[in-house]
């Protein structure tokens, strides 16, 4: 039932945009338009950056992109970016849309306390 926080990891230009690339006359800028997050448990959540968990942040659910598991299990996820890539160039323009993803398997375990008062 804790919160499971996804963020980018190491957001920047190359890694989530915009970047440009000039040539020949032609223009392109590319960035991330949102992530696409399949759970691995049949739940999926589409966000942007999200925001990077830190020590000390306690079991609050993230601000921007989260999940929590209903029960234990191994579940992989699966993170797919989704880019756009805008050009432009003698009087042309144009759009080129594309998807790079990584997955990654996940423990989601379950901890029994017992309080006793002796």
């Amino acid at each position: 039932g804790l919160p499971v926080w996804m963020w980018v990891n190491d957001p920047a230009r190359t890694t989530w945009g915009p970047t440009t690339i000039s040539a020949g006359g032609v223009s392109l800028t590319a960035k991330v338009e949102s992530v696409f997050w399949d759970m691995g448990d049949g739940t999926t959540v589409s966000c942007g950056k999200g925001t990077e968990w830190k020590r000390g942040m306690g079991g609050s659910p993230s601000p921007t992109c989260g999940h929590a598991y209903k029960r234990q299990g191994d579940y992989t996820v699966r993170a797919t970016s989704r880019w756009v890539a805008r050009w432009s160039g003698y009087g042309q323009s144009g759009t080129i849309p594309f998807q790079l993803f990584s997955s990654r398997q996940l423990d989601v375990g379950e901890i029994q306390v017992i309080v006793t008062r002796g």
